[in-house]
């Protein structure tokens, strides 16, 4: 990997990791319970935003979420990892991924069962939207993804129209 000059951000800089033990008052009242959708969005929300304000290095507040695909059930018992990148970035707009991984500890059993897409606008001390670093790409990774996120948002925008 090559190193980013200091005045650009790379995906890989910008990772933001949030990790939590579900417990029984994270569960839904289902008959066969598991962990509610909510929980696991304020999750994947907190962790994309951390990865945000790293990339810009200030405040950041969420625009959208563009999609959360909810592969599998998440069961109370089971470590929750929400792991986040910046992907793309606009002018003041900061494209984040967040998958998302349930494990079964006692089993050493490790799923990925969430997949996010979504958009912050970096702020200002005004409060006011604020430009946002460029990124830097340094992996073909690293350009799929961002070639996907480019996609996505020219998608939502004549979406808009």
């Amino acid at each position: 990997m090559t190193k980013a000059p200091e005045h650009l951000r790379t995906p890989h800089t910008s990772e933001a990791i949030v990790a939590d033990l579900m417990m029984p008052h994270h569960a839904n009242g289902l008959k066969h319970p598991s962990v509610f959708g909510g929980v696991i969005m304020s999750m994947v929300d907190r962790c994309a935003a951390l990865s945000a304000m790293r990339h810009c290095g200030g405040q950041v507040t969420t625009l959208s979420i563009d999609r959360i695909l909810f592969k599998e059930p998440i069961r109370v018992g089971e470590l929750v990892e929400v792991r986040a990148r910046v992907v793309h970035v606009g002018r003041t707009s900061i494209a984040v991924l967040a998958d998302v991984y349930a494990e079964h500890i006692a089993r050493a059993v490790r799923r990925h069962t969430n997949e996010c897409w979504l958009t912050f606008v970096h702020l200002g001390d005004d409060g006011k939207p604020a430009p946002v670093p460029r990124l830097h790409l340094e992996t073909d990774e690293d350009r799929l993804r961002n070639a996907v996120a480019v996609r996505r948002r020219e998608q939502a925008l004549a979406e808009r129209q």
